[in-house]
């Protein structure tokens, strides 16, 4: 592992952005989901043209999407957006090999301060119930998982903020 340095989404890293949520889906979900369905997902919700229209969002303050690079190459990142009473955390994703190490938490961290930036003291994430990893991850920063809010397969976890 080099230097690791973050920053925001760039029109440039969208193809890198897709190499690494497949990497993840690949090996977070490998026994959830059947490999067709995982090719298809990433296809489908991290299409290069897709993700480069995050950059108005991102640009208007509505949301945070920030990469981390090993070197020059990312390996991991962040979503979030602002909704009416809060925040929602759409997807953090690391290359299988750097999980473990932190980067997912500083990446968390970073969103929170935007959050904060913001004036929002709430947010929330859905988690695949059978996603042992991604629950624990949450739990592990503060997440509770709220049953009543839960939409199919997927927990929804909330986190509440110090203001």
């Amino acid at each position: 592992m080099g230097t690791l340095a973050y920053r925001q989404l760039e029109a440039a890293d969208a193809e890198q952005v897709r190499a690494v949520a497949l990497a993840a889906w690949r090996w977070t979900y490998r026994d959830i989901f059947d490999a067709a369905f995982i090719e298809h997902f990433i296809q489908t919700n991290y299409a290069p043209d897709l993700l480069r229209q995050t950059l108005s969002a991102i640009e208007q303050g509505q949301h945070f999407f920030e990469v981390v690079l090993d070197d020059e190459r990312i390996v991991g990142f962040c979503h979030m957006g602002l909704l009416a009473h809060g925040a929602r955390l759409f997807r953090i994703y690391l290359a299988p090999a750097y999980i473990g190490r932190g980067i997912g938490g500083q990446l968390l961290t970073h969103a929170e301060a935007w959050l904060h930036a913001k004036g929002v003291h709430e947010y929330e994430c859905f988690v695949h119930a059978a996603n042992a990893i991604g629950k624990r991850f949450y739990a592990q920063r503060g997440f509770t998982h709220q049953p009543e809010h839960d939409h199919d397969d997927e927990w929804y976890m909330h986190k509440q903020l110090v203001p």
